[in-house]
Order: structure tokens, then C-alpha cells, then sequence
């Protein structure tokens, strides 16, 4: 019981990660807020889960919407205990000279405009409680070059800077802010990636040195970690999820 009676946000949580991420929590006795823009999606999760699991329909774009989940969580539990900006978009992939400005518009305002903006919310609320855990989930693209992909690169590029200056920020003021940074793993964003080639699934195995991708579960566990009071030492770290790929 990792996350014993801790109140608990995640972002994006009807796919993916951050499903898993909720599943997770919720297993390790947390109570569970969720949020996507997907509402049929968001509903089955918390179905899934059952009892101690909550959705709202959010999309992290709009601070009035962002605003009124975290109150509404203040409303209901009194407190935010963890939270996890997992919500992403990966775009269309193109080489920058033929990326529309849409397409980078879209990415960068969900990537890192929806993180700060969830940020700013949560910490606000973290401050009155005097205690909280963030994890903001990056990108092994927030350290290394990916052709094709300029703007998911650059928005989970920027978004360790955001997080490091967040954790610098409220270092004494008992709010501690970390980043995960999962490696190539199987999870619907990944799978319409895939889809873009016959040849770019091979192409990412080969990236990585065990020859597999990784599972939504295992990058949910070091995200509990973090959010957990066994973390309670660490703020302001990038921790990579990816079973060495990006430290070649």
C-alpha cells in the first residue's frame, strides 16, 4: 500500500500510462481523480477500477477547465496529495521544414502549456496543504534528438526545465516535483506511431537494447515511487525509464 489514503490526480489517465498509472495508484490505496478529453474512454477506466476511482472530463489546455478539477478535488477531499501530468500528444510526424504551425501549436500547448497550466493549479492547492508530490511525464525525446518530431521533442525537452525549475521553487515549501521518462513503450500513442511505416516498428526495436518495448505498467511503478513518501528525499530528478536506451 504504497500510496495508502493519498488523494491522488492524473492526467491523461483513459489510455495508456496513464490507465495504467490509475490502476496502479488505486491499487496501492490511493483514492483516484482522472482526466482526459476522452470521456467514453475515462468512463470505462474508472469503471474498471471501481470504487475509489473518479473521473472528470479535462482538457489541460484550457486553465478554466484545469482550475475547476482541482477545485473540485479541494471540494470533495480537502486535499491534493499526488499528481501526475501524463496528458501528451505526439503529432504528425514531419521534418520541421514541412511542420505546420497547427501541428506545432497543438503539441507544445498540450505537452507543456497543459503541464504548466495543471502545475500552477497544483501547486497553488499543494501550498495551502503545506505538502504534495508532483511527476510530470516527460520523454526519453526530452533528451535526445528525434528526426521527424520536432515539436514532442522540444515540448518534452522544455518540459525538464519546467519541472526543475518547480521543484527549485518550492524546495522548502514541502511540494516535490519530479519527471519520468519513459522509453519507447506499447501504449495507443505508440501504436498510431507504428502505423506511419511498415518499417518504424523495427526501426524502434532496434533503438533499444533489450528488444522490446515497454509495458505502460512498469513505467506507472516509478511513477508511484516518486509520488510515494519513499521518495521523500527526491526532488527535481529525471528519472529515465527505458531499460538503458538513451544513456548509450
Amino acid at each position: 500500500m504504497l500510496l495508502n489514503d493519498k488523494v491522488a490526480l492524473i492526467t491523461g489517465g483513459a489510455s495508456g500510462i496513464g490507465e495504467a498509472t490509475a490502476k496502479l495508484f488505486k491499487a496501492e490505496g490511493a483514492e483516484v481523480v482522472l482526466t482526459d478529453v476522452d470521456e467514453v474512454a475515462g468512463m470505462r477506466v474508472m469503471h474498471e477500477i471501481g470504487s475509489g476511482a473518479h473521473f472528470l472530463q479535462c482538457d489541460v489546455t484550457s486553465e478554466e477547465q484545469v482550475r475547476a478539477v482541482i477545485g473540485e478535488i479541494a471540494e470533495k477531499y480537502g486535499r491534493l496529495d499526488c499528481a501526475v501530468n501524463n496528458a501528451g500528444v505526439t503529432g504528425v510526424p514531419a521534418n520541421i521544414e514541412a511542420t505546420s504551425l497547427d501541428n506545432w501549436m497543438k503539441v507544445t500547448q498540450v505537452n507543456l502549456t497543459g503541464v504548466f497550466l495543471c502545475l500552477k493549479h497544483e501547486i497553488s492547492q499543494m501550498l495551502i496543504q503545506g505538502m504534495g508530490s508532483i511527476v510530470n511525464v516527460s520523454s526519453g525525446a526530452g533528451l535526445i534528438a528525434v528526426p521527424s518530431m520536432a515539436p514532442y521533442c522540444a515540448s518534452k525537452h522544455a518540459l525538464l526545465g519546467l519541472t526543475k525549475t518547480a521543484a527549485t521553487e518550492n524546495l522548502t515549501r514541502g511540494i516535490r516535483v519530479n519527471a519520468v521518462l519513459p522509453g519507447s513503450t506499447k501504449t495507443p500513442l505508440l501504436e498510431r506511431t507504428l502505423s506511419i511505416s511498415d518499417d518504424m516498428e523495427e526501426m524502434i526495436l532496434n533503438s533499444i537494447p533489450c528488444g522490446q518495448f515497454g509495458r505502460a505498467e512498469q513505467i506507472a511503478e516509478g511513477i508511484a515511487w516518486l509520488c510515494s513518501d519513499r521518495a521523500s528525499f527526491v526532488s527535481g530528478a529525471s528519472l529515465n525509464i527505458d531499460y538503458g536506451t538513451v544513456c548509450r
